[in-house]
């Protein structure tokens, strides 16, 4: 989502779409709120969403347009490094097999050197369904996860540490931010089998995912 304006706004397409009209709108495809499920619900401009792509005779349209989760966790260089690769060559071949949409950053300095930081962030968006198996396969080995996420700081009130640990008795909240640029996020890590790991991250999803 490109652009959102009350009750509409423009999507950017990641994949190729063949049709003359794609040209137009600077190739970026319209969307009303009334097609949006739950219907009538805003877009948020940065999020990556779902949809049915149509043609009315006055242009293109998304209908049925259902807006991805997102889970953020961090890895350690080795990890993601034996995970998809030295440059992330194998994160298009990941996303295909778990039908996630994949992000990955890592900090440098205004010279353009190394932030110096252990890991990278990755973010996982997708539905429920395919995010858990995604971030379990990443963060696991053998039968045994650890699971290391990143929750936004203004969204601490909203996780239930309890319901937690009920489903992964080993669940810890960092009391610092581990992150603080471009946002204040805490750790939340999940450490178990990776059953115990899956129903952790799918009622996590539940708790701060609108």
């Amino acid at each position: 989502v490109v652009d959102w304006k009350g009750a509409y706004g423009w999507i950017e397409p990641q994949c190729t779409i063949e049709h003359p009209d794609i040209r137009n709108h600077q190739g970026h495809i319209f969307a009303h709120s009334e097609d949006v499920i739950p219907k009538w619900r805003n877009l948020t401009v940065g999020s990556l969403v779902e949809f049915h792509l149509y043609y009315d005779g006055q242009g293109l349209g998304a209908e049925d347009c259902v807006a991805r989760k997102v889970l953020r966790l961090t890895i350690p260089w080795e990890a993601a490094q034996r995970a998809f690769g030295e440059h992330g060559e194998r994160i298009p071949e990941y996303e295909s097999k778990y039908q996630v949409t994949m992000r990955a950053y890592h900090w440098v300095l205004i010279d353009g050197s190394e932030g110096g930081l252990p890991f990278i962030l990755f973010e996982v968006w997708g539905s429920p369904r395919s995010i858990v198996p995604a971030v379990v396969a990443i963060t696991s080995e053998g039968e045994r996860c650890i699971a290391q996420m990143l929750v936004p700081e203004s969204r601490l009130w909203k996780i239930d540490l309890p319901g937690l640990r009920h489903r992964c008795p080993v669940t810890e909240l960092s009391q610092d931010a581990t992150l603080t640029d471009p946002m204040r996020c805490h750790s939340l890590t999940f450490e178990g089998s990776r059953d115990e790991c899956a129903r952790a991250l799918q009622s996590l999803i539940m708790q701060v995912c609108d």
